[in-house]
């Protein structure tokens, strides 16, 4: 891992690594002076954010927003009160209110939300990973409410900066996949690999979600990002599985001469869980599994093997849905209990892979803790011989996603048209991202070998 160390000590030593698309100078009120620091920087790392030349105990409120590519704008305020140097230290100091409260160095990253225009169960999904998320941040004077900063009476800001936060790493190639059925995206590390692989998949989302493979290749990792239906060609809804599809992905990787061919490892989210399970259970070449608020059986849509078919476990009537406040959805409790259809169950004792499932203990979606601690019971049950563990996170929702990705608690799913609760809170949901991206790197390093690429570790500590 040296050479991932190097990256990110280059990308901070040097900011030319990262150039701003735009100038992106600070703007000032008098001495007022608003520092992001790093400026620009990858999206998994956090920065310091400074405000320089306040009166001595001046109430201020800090804002960050920012828009997604449908223009949806997403926001985050907190409110500081400058110490006697006249200076506010969001890595240090408390907020007194806003968005949280307390000290949280990257809350006003980490907890962007719908702005009060925007609809309030909307999703900030990231679609063009080769251009940064630009953060746009000011300070104003006064404690101000969300409205406040919104309305046409506010006051100028006095100070703004623009703070760049980079999926991609200098390097990496993003790589449109159309192998066979495959449909996905390979993203590539800088240098001549070999390189560990992995296939990279989300949930009932749909679509080709690209981000977290985007940044496993910023942190060397040849990462393929999955598609599996609603997306050119692959159907529009859900369907049932079949194997070979997976299988392809997998030779894919396998064939890639910067990719190790020893075998690879998946990751999978919600969804995107069961689908790794199975991948593990039926293709011998998957070595590490890393399941994220997933399943211990294939929920609602089957799974064709080469001999025979899974049937999926089914979310019961509506009737048992707790609705609650604006028709939100806590699915948690209407899943079918998977071990009153042990048929049903995926044969992962079949498995030749390692196993991570990184558990969300306020996940609302489902209750993946209970179909971890399933996973690991038949696996004891079977003396398999193979690493598994569990890490559980408490005060986390189901949307365990990178570091520093927008908190949302629920949102409008329009596979479903409905709105399901998450879970989590921000404080704590934020805190455990931070850990389980660490250690599901950790673990897919260990069980799919290192990176080998000096080559590029040469090229870039030249940069320093």
């Amino acid at each position: 891992m040296q050479s991932h160390h190097l990256l990110s000590s280059a990308k901070r030593l040097n900011p030319l690594l990262f150039p701003m698309s735009t100038m992106a100078t600070s703007t000032t009120t008098k001495d007022v002076q608003l520092l992001i620091t790093p400026q620009s920087c990858l999206q998994d790392e956090p920065v310091k954010i400074q405000v320089q030349g306040l009166s001595p105990g001046q109430v201020v409120t800090l804002h960050t927003s920012t828009k997604d590519v449908r223009g949806a704008e997403f926001m985050a305020h907190a409110h500081y009160r400058a110490n006697t140097q006249g200076e506010v230290d969001v890595t240090t100091m408390e907020s007194e209110g806003g968005r949280y409260t307390g000290n949280f160095p990257m809350g006003l990253i980490a907890g962007m939300a719908p702005a009060p225009h925007v609809y309030k169960y909307t999703r900030f999904f990231k679609r063009d990973v080769e251009n940064p998320n630009k953060i746009e941040a000011s300070v104003f004077d006064g404690h101000l409410t969300d409205q406040d900063l919104y309305a046409d009476t506010r006051e100028d800001a006095l100070a703004s900066i623009v703070h760049e936060r980079h999926y991609m790493a200098p390097g990496v190639q993003r790589i449109p996949v159309r192998y066979g059925r495959v449909r996905a995206t390979l993203f590539l590390p800088p240098g001549d690999g070999p390189f560990p692989g992995v296939v990279d998949m989300f949930g009932t989302a749909g679509g080709l979600l690209e981000y977290r493979s985007a940044q496993l290749a910023s942190r060397g990792f040849a990462s393929l990002a999955l598609a599996f239906f609603a997306f050119e060609d692959l159907p529009k809804t859900l369907e049932e599985f079949d194997i070979a599809y997976f299988e392809e992905a997998v030779d894919f990787l396998l064939k890639h001469e910067k990719i190790n061919d020893s075998g690879v490892g998946v990751i999978g989210t919600s969804k995107g869980g069961d689908l790794a399970l199975s991948m593990a259970s039926f293709i011998p070449q998957v070595k590490a599994t890393v399941v994220i608020n997933g399943c211990i059986a294939p929920i609602e849509i089957g799974f064709h093997t080469h001999n025979g078919f899974i049937p999926p476990v089914n979310f019961d009537t509506f009737e048992r849905l707790r609705v609650h406040d604006d028709c939100v959805l806590y699915l948690r409790q209407s899943l079918s209990d998977p071990r009153l259809y042990p048929e049903r169950i995926l044969p992962i004792e079949k498995s030749n892979s390692a196993f991570l499932f990184l558990v969300s203990v306020d996940d609302q979606d489902l209750n993946s803790e209970l179909y971890a601690q399933m996973g690991v019971q038949i696996l004891k049950k079977n003396n398999y011989d193979k690493p598994y563990e569990v890490c559980s996170y408490p005060g986390a929702g189901h949307l365990l996603e990178p570091p520093y990705s927008f908190f949302c608690s629920a949102s409008f799913q329009h596979s479903v048209m409905m709105v399901p609760k998450w879970g989590g809170s921000l404080k704590f949901h934020s805190l455990a991202q931070e850990k389980a991206w660490i250690k599901l790197r950790q673990y897919l390093l260990k069980h799919l070998g290192t990176c080998s690429h000096q080559k590029s570790s040469v090229a870039i500590q030249s940069q320093l």
